[in-house]
This record gives C-alpha cells, structure tokens and sequence, in this order.
C-alpha cells in the first residue's frame, strides 16, 4: 500500500452533517478554509516528499464528510498572516495575505456556510510578523465578522515550527507559538478550537515549517471532528442570521446584539 494510501486509510469514518448547517438553506454546505502555505495546496508537488493537491487538509475534508451537499474551497495562500500583512495582496487575482481579507473575499464570492481559519505561522517566524496578542485580536475580529454573518467559525491553533537545518534557527523564539496557543485557548471555546498543535510531530512535515501529507490528514481528521461535534449540539435553524438563546430556544436578535452562543460557549 503507498503512503497516500496509508495516510487515507487512517482518516475516521464519515459522518453526514445536519441540514442547520446548511446556513443559508441553499441546499449546499461550503465550507471555507482560510489560511497560509500550510493550507494552500498544490505547491508541494513540486518539492521532494511532497504530495499533489487533493491531499491538501481541506481536500481531505470533503470525501472525510462523504456529504454530497459539502464543498470544500481553499483561499489560502503562502506567506498570509492573521495580523495585518505589510506585503501587499493581489485582490486582482484573488490574492489576499490577511486572514480578514480571505474571509471578506470569501464572503463576496461563495454562499459560505462554514469557515476554518488556520493562520498563525507567518506571524510568529517572520520578522514583519505579529505579537501573539495581535494574532489572536484579528482571529476574534474574523470570528465576530463570521458569526454576524450567520456562519459557523473555527479557530485554529499554530502548529509547530522545527529548527531550520540551513540556519540552525528560526527567525523568532518559539516560545511565540506556546504563547499564541495559549492565548488562543484563553479566547475561544474548545468547542471552536481546532487543535492543530497537536500530534504534530517533525516526521509529519515536509521541512522545518510545511506539513506533509500525514501531517495534512492529521488537520483534516481535526476539522472533521471539531466540525461533527459542534453540528451535533443543538443549533439554531439555518437561515436565520442573528439570535440569542433564550431558555432553550433560539430567538430572532439584532446583529448589534448578537451573543455568539453558538460556539462561544463550552
């Protein structure tokens, strides 16, 4: 059996979705993967140990959910940031290197339902990156954009970043990643939490930064299971934009005033 092979055979059984996830009751589920290079696909076939696109973690997510209604679509792009980017996007081409930029454009282009925002590596090795405390203030004001919006949200942590065998260092300390993730946690409920730190070990990586295709089936099993278990609790009738929870029961809210109940609770 080829690695491929392997790492697909690992991913757990599919689960179908409930329709209140369908947000805008269009009849498909779409789900938005934002992100950098370690959720862009398609480059690593060109490097050594790479794998080709469709085994991208948002391209294993679909067939993970075997749902005919759920399209996956992949806006990340390498070098992106969740914090502010001081390279410039290409909105001509539909390159944007913020995370508040991929999600806007996102919203423009496709009837989203879902959103999985995966950002965090750029920030912390990069010299031009930002504090962890700026990393985690744009994911809060990306999730509360989502959610006014009436889309399911999903954070994710920072995975980790190895020693570079060329330099023997990385450009910033890793301690930034510990305190990105920390903060992160302190921010947002597990539920909505995708825990992309962990089990992310160096053999699962292409080089000092970048996932190979076991570390990508990793992510995917994560999304999947992060995304089956909030579809689970009970949520709000899809379609309707802003509420509150009340006793037990979903009632109609201004977006002014909407409590992100679902997901910003454990």
């Amino acid at each position: 059996m080829g690695f491929f092979a392997v790492a697909c055979a690992a991913l757990p059984a599919a689960a179908r979705l409930p329709d209140a996830v369908d947000r805008n009751r269009d009849g498909e589920i779409v789900i938005a993967c934002l992100g950098d290079s370690n959720t862009a696909s398609g480059w690593q076939a060109g490097v050594d140990g790479g794998f080709p696109s469709e085994y991208g973690w948002c391209e294993q997510l679909s067939p993970l959910l075997e749902d005919s209604r759920v399209r996956v679509l992949n806006f990340g792009i390498g070098g992106a940031t969740m914090s502010p980017n001081p390279l410039r996007s290409k909105p001509e081409i539909g390159v944007f290197l913020s995370g508040l930029e991929q999600l806007d454009y996102a919203l423009v282009t496709e009837p989203i339902d879902v959103v999985m925002a995966a950002f965090g590596t750029n920030d912390v090795v990069l010299p031009h990156g930002g504090r962890p405390e700026d990393i985690v203030d744009y994911h809060n004001r990306a999730f509360r954009r989502a959610r006014s919006h009436g889309l399911l949200a999903f954070v994710a942590t920072v995975p980790p970043a190895f020693l570079n065998p060329k330099t023997g260092r990385i450009h910033r300390p890793l301690d930034a990643i510990r305190l990105t993730n920390e903060l992160l946690r302190e921010t947002f409920p597990r539920r909505v939490l995708l825990d992309f730190e962990r089990n992310m070990r160096r053999q699962k990586y292409l080089d000092h930064l970048h996932m190979n295709a076991a570390g990508q089936a990793v992510r995917a099993r994560e999304a999947r299971r992060r995304l089956v278990a909030l579809a689970e609790v009970t949520l709000p009738p899809a379609g309707v934009r802003a509420l509150r929870w009340d006793g037990g029961h979903w009632r109609s809210k201004t977006k002014a005033d909407l409590g992100d109940r679902i997901g910003m609770e454990d």
